[in-house]
């Protein structure tokens, strides 16, 4: 059988593609409804007998429908585009059922954090620090539904649950004459029991970017025909 390593040697789109099939056949192999419960999503069967599985996804609620494993956005919004679907199946694949712990770590002190922390740090800390940096606060003024829970982190920091059983901290220290701004996006302890560390990486930039995606859109919406593009 194909392992999920081999999907870096193809091209993108046959990447996602071979990517999805794998994650979607260890997925029908498994029990369906344990799966479901081990991730904190609901299980269902539909008037045709399928089973299908639902759960909130950046606060978005999702269904994916078996066999196809088709994810489906409920709240009448834009699709899952083809990496968010693929990163829902590893969810589904991966969960344990560990219970959260509450306990932040960072992406850093992962063993394979040396591996992937420069990928990280592009595509995810450094975006971060360019968006929210100078104006911590702003973090806490997103619009809904992505829209966090305030923490006592940093000068700013806010709690998002990502998937039911990944919540996410983003942190951000505003910095003086003396300190450049930093941010950080953390995890909780029991990440692992629910995500590869690639699939670590796939969330916190897809969030991030959703974020300051978010922000960008309230700017703008607020002054009006001035029509100011946040990077």
């Amino acid at each position: 059988m194909l392992t999920r390593s081999l999907t870096n040697m193809l091209p993108p789109q046959e990447n996602l593609t071979l990517a999805r099939r794998l994650a979607l056949e260890a997925l029908r192999q498994g029990d369906l409804e344990e799966r479901a419960r081990c991730s904190g999503a609901r299980w269902e069967i539909d008037p045709d007998g399928q089973p299908r599985i639902g759960l909130r996804y950046l606060n978005r609620e999702v269904e994916v429908s078996f066999p196809t494993g088709r994810v489906v956005p409920l709240d009448g919004g834009g699709p899952i585009a083809p990496r968010e679907e693929i990163l829902i199946l590893h969810y589904l694949e991966t969960a344990q059922g560990t219970p959260i712990s509450g306990q932040w770590f960072s992406f850093g002190s992962l063993p394979e954090g040396a591996f992937y922390g420069p990928v990280f740090q592009k595509r995810v800390r450094a975006p971060l620090v360019r968006s929210f940096g100078e104006n911590p606060e702003a973090l806490l003024r997103l619009p809904l539904p992505l829209r966090g829970e305030p923490l006592a982190l940093g000068d700013a920091a806010v709690k998002i649950s990502a998937l039911p059983k990944v919540p996410i901290a983003l942190v951000v220290w505003k910095g003086d004459e003396d300190f450049p701004p930093e941010g950080n996006v953390l995890f909780d302890s029991t990440v692992k029991d629910y995500l590869p560390v690639e699939d670590m990486v796939v969330l916190a930039e897809t969030l991030l970017w959703k974020l300051i995606k978010s922000k960008g859109s309230r700017v703008q919406g607020s002054e009006g025909s001035k029509g100011i593009r946040v990077s």
